[in-house]
């Protein structure tokens, strides 16, 4: 699987814990998710379906890799939960670990495949060690969605990869998987024993996409065969899908959490057929930071634009998986 990591997907920010709980340090080897410290999420279970949710790059530890006590670190993880996986909280119990993420202080700039560095490796070790302690000790049999954004993303690849494949009951309990914000392929598809999502309510499937504008060379996390499906019509080809129909774009300060803005009927929507990106035209006037992509690439937006349509999704395909289970 070829991924590149692009880090730098949120705002850095001076900013601080309010935690007081022990903790228990993770090792050279392993994190002791046993602890509630370090889960990002850890709810009570009031909801019929769980969220398996991986957070994408917050962190620019010179070492390389995330730093799981340091509290901006954790504040800006806390920070793009609220942002990110919000939209699932009116549907699920969302259950989200902390994991020692590659960090944007990793040299990329050798072309080097991310998949092939330690730092990543790791981070991906410790989501894969994080959903065993979950489906083990905190599941407890319920139907769950996995979903993670760029960095986070890349983790739940390797994860669906390593893990879903061979076991058949695992993926009978997926009701869908947002992988958003990085390319799934057909091969990570066929690895996982998965199909990508065809429409608004089938369910085991993959839901992914990587927004950027119509004129847009596009950005290192789309790349070639990659899936889509537009999230204002759920079609997977080129029909148009105009700001009519977008329920609502929900702007965060992703290093807070601090809801700023949210707008109805933003843009529109339309994948490119050759390269497999989901294009809009957002509004006239529209000043948005896009951070250290070129132009167009709105990478940081993949789940803002779309909030409102993600959030009826997500209830659509609870209900239609619970209909037939």
């Amino acid at each position: 699987m070829s991924l590149i990591l692009t880090c730098g997907c949120i705002n850095s920010a001076d900013s601080s814990s309010n935690e007081n709980d022990a903790y228990v340090p993770a090792t050279e080897d392993s994190i002791n998710y046993k602890d509630p410290y370090n889960w990002l999420s850890l709810p009570e279970t009031e909801k019929a379906v769980d969220v398996f949710y991986v957070y994408p790059t917050v962190s620019s530890n010179e070492s390389g890799a995330m730093d799981i006590t340091d509290p901006v670190d954790r504040s800006l993880a806390q920070g793009i939960l609220k942002a990110q996986a919000s939209v699932f909280e009116s549907n699920a119990n969302v259950f989200a670990p902390y994991y020692r993420q590659m960090s944007t202080s990793v040299d990329m700039s050798g072309a080097k495949l991310a998949t092939d560095t330690e730092e990543f490796k790791k981070g991906a070790v410790d989501v894969e060690s994080a959903f065993e302690y979950y489906i083990d000790n905190l599941n407890e049999g319920r139907p769950f969605i996995i979903a993670g954004h760029s960095q986070g993303t890349m983790t739940l690849i390797e994860l669906i990869r390593n893990r879903f494949g061979d076991d058949e009951e695992l993926r009978n309990r997926l009701v869908a998987a947002y992988l958003i914000g990085y390319t799934v392929t057909d091969e990570d598809l066929e690895k996982a024993g998965l199909s990508a999502a065809e429409g608004a309510n089938d369910t085991g499937v993959v839901i992914t996409y990587n927004t950027q504008s119509v004129t847009s060379a596009g950005g290192p996390m789309l790349m070639e065969g990659a899936n889509c499906i537009n999230p204002l019509n759920w079609k997977t080809d080129s029909t148009y899908a105009s700001p009519s129909l977008n329920l609502g774009a929900r702007f965060y300060n992703d290093s807070t959490g601090e809801l700023l803005r949210e707008v109805k009927n933003y843009s529109g929507s339309q994948i490119n057929m050759e390269t497999g990106a989901l294009t809009t035209t957002i509004p006239e006037g529209e000043n948005l930071d896009i951070g250290p992509y070129s132009e167009g690439v709105y990478h940081r937006y993949d789940y803002a634009f779309w909030y409102r349509n993600l959030e009826q999704n997500i209830g659509e395909r609870i209900n239609a998986y619970l209909s037939k289970n």
